[in-house]
């Protein structure tokens, strides 16, 4: 059975090293992120707030200062790359990033409003998903008739002064275009929503300062996945300024008990790589991006947009 088992690891790693990956959901770890993630640290315990219980129970852990250390050092880097004041890194995955704001800021019988999954929206927020269990209604976001992997921001001021939710998430897998922000974040504002933009996909672009700045134009959270254009382990992030005690409220014994600190140490590292290197990382992948879709259109492939440049991300569509 060993052997077997070894030929399943070995085959996947041949099948890796001899394909070019165009998954636009899937990326590659630098040599020293990969390090830290083989760390030890994925076998230990750490609570930066040990749970108590007056006269009881207690959860601390010793040895520890090295994982508090990196833990502190990837919040800093990630306050810094995408200038807020707070940055979560317990989040394993983006579907805990969007759950874990959905914990924060709504109740049930609360609705919230995201991307259609027909048009592209994230599958993990299709009404019979997360909203289902959690008592929530989703509410879909109306696409643009002539682009509909753009939201039609008229039609969806409109629908949120109609439907008065509790959260906007911005929660499209089809990133191929910034999202005009100016209107759409009055119109919370005037509502009192709270606005999520749903970075999984432009992560890296973002961070390498060449997509949108989603926090400098007013969404109030930044979140998503950080294995896609963000180069890093898959895992989570959650970034805000407005709002740092309610998402801390929900990290340790509500998202998660063990985050998988040789993950966070692995995203540390990416952190790092991006503060350095980030800016034309991100240049060179929307580059690529264009020049790839640029040829295959002029090979008669149907590539979309083409008026439109085809792409201002690390996606295209046929």
């Amino acid at each position: 059975m060993i052997d077997s088992l070894k030929e399943m690891f070995i085959g996947h790693q041949a099948w890796r090293d001899e394909c070019i990956n165009l998954v636009a959901s899937e990326n590659a770890m630098s040599p020293m992120a990969r390090k830290a993630i083989q760390s030890d640290m994925g076998q230990r315990y750490y609570f930066d707030d040990p749970y108590v219980q007056e006269g009881g129970v207690c959860y601390s852990y010793r040895g520890t200062k090295y994982i508090s250390d990196v833990l502190r050092e990837g919040q800093r880097l990630a306050q810094e790359i995408f200038g807020v004041e707070y940055a979560s890194l317990y989040p394993i995955s983006g579907h805990q990033a969007n759950l874990g704001v959905l914990f924060a800021f709504c109740q049930k019988g609360d609705k919230f409003m995201c991307c259609d999954p027909y048009y592209g929206g994230y599958p993990g927020l299709d009404k019979d998903r997360l909203p289902k269990y959690l008592g929530l209604e989703a509410v879909y976001i109306p696409v643009d008739s002539n682009v509909p992997d753009m939201i039609d921001i008229e039609k969806t001021n409109v629908l949120i002064k109609k439907e008065k939710p509790k959260v906007i998430i911005l929660s499209s897998a089809h990133t191929l275009f910034p999202i005009p922000m100016d209107d759409l974040v009055r119109v919370c504002n005037e509502n009192g929503c709270i606005l999520v933009y749903d970075a999984s996909h432009p992560f890296g672009l973002i961070a390498g300062r060449q997509f949108q700045d989603p926090i400098g134009e007013g969404a109030d959270i930044l979140l998503g996945g950080t294995q896609k254009s963000f180069p890093g382990p898959q895992g989570g992030l959650i970034l805000t300024t407005k709002y740092k005690e309610k998402v801390q409220e929900v990290e340790q014994f509500v998202l998660v008990d063990n985050p998988h600190f040789h993950r966070i140490g692995a995203l540390t590292v990416t952190l790092l790589e991006i503060k350095h290197f980030g800016e034309n990382y991100a240049k060179q992948t929307i580059k690529n991006t264009q020049c790839l879709a640029e040829q295959l259109s002029g090979r008669g492939l149907a590539v979309r947009y083409k008026e439109l440049g085809f792409t201002r991300s690390h996606m295209f569509k046929l």
